[in-house]
């Protein structure tokens, strides 16, 4: 006699999400490996939704009430620097009955956002630990990469600050698009614009990058990474 088989719940690694129903949100990005049983997935499939922004579209503006914890499934979008899905958008300003602090504008040609209502969010959480727990970490694991800005802002000349700042953008590719004007990168670096472009400068005459507009290719990342360093 062939024992049945239990039912399969796993989804393909390249869609994202926790097996649960079937929902455009990538939960396991958002929550890590959190295991809910039917019933707990349906409700916050229920609870939760996905808006489609287009390209120069606000996927969060800055003045509006912050009702509900906020996620971009896919896309990119432009706030303080440029960010791309999934991750969370705005996890904490909710919970503190605050307003959004700063326009997010989709920088890709379109974006989903998912907008999950503290109005439903809290009382549901109260009946589900796990669920809080990741909540938590992902504050947490956000608020340990914010000190860690600070301090490389403290802590590092222009030249490393930006050096620091175009691995970081660039990641494993060779080059790099700003999506963002130059002025608002300075922002992010706390110099001035003009300090920006003659690092980028000067970094170009030492054969470090070459920069063409808005196009940055990266020459030398062993040197950028000793600069980002402070050697």
């Amino acid at each position: 006699m062939i024992a049945p088989q239990s039912p399969d719940l796993s989804l393909p690694a390249s869609t994202g999400l926790i097996p649960g129903p079937a929902h455009p949100i990538p939960w396991r990005a958002l929550l890590g490996d959190v295991l809910l049983d039917g019933d707990s997935w349906s409700a916050l499939a229920g609870m939760t939704h996905v808006r489609r922004c287009q390209a120069g579209e606000l996927a969060i503006r800055r003045g509006d009430a912050a009702v509900a914890m906020l996620a971009l499934c896919e896309g990119k979008v432009a706030a303080r620097g440029p960010l791309s899905g999934p991750q969370w958008l705005d996890l904490h300003t909710a919970w503190m009955e605050g307003r959004y602090e700063e326009d997010v504008t989709v920088v890709s040609s379109s974006a989903q956002v998912m907008v999950w209502p503290m109005a439903v969010a809290t009382m549901w959480l109260r009946s589900q630990p796990p669920v809080l727990e990741a909540l938590v970490r992902a504050v947490s694991a956000q608020l340990r990469d914010a000190q860690d800005g600070i301090r490389g802002l403290t802590m590092k000349d222009a030249t490393g600050r930006v050096a620091a700042w175009l691995l970081a953008q660039a990641g494993a590719a060779g080059e790099l698009q700003l999506a963002e004007r130059k002025r608002d990168v300075a922002a992010q670096l706390s110099i001035s614009p003009e300090t920006l472009s003659r690092t980028l400068r000067q970094l170009a005459d030492r054969g470090v990058l070459v920069v063409q507009g808005y196009r940055i290719g990266l020459l030398d990342r062993v040197e950028l990474l000793a600069l980002a360093r402070g050697r």
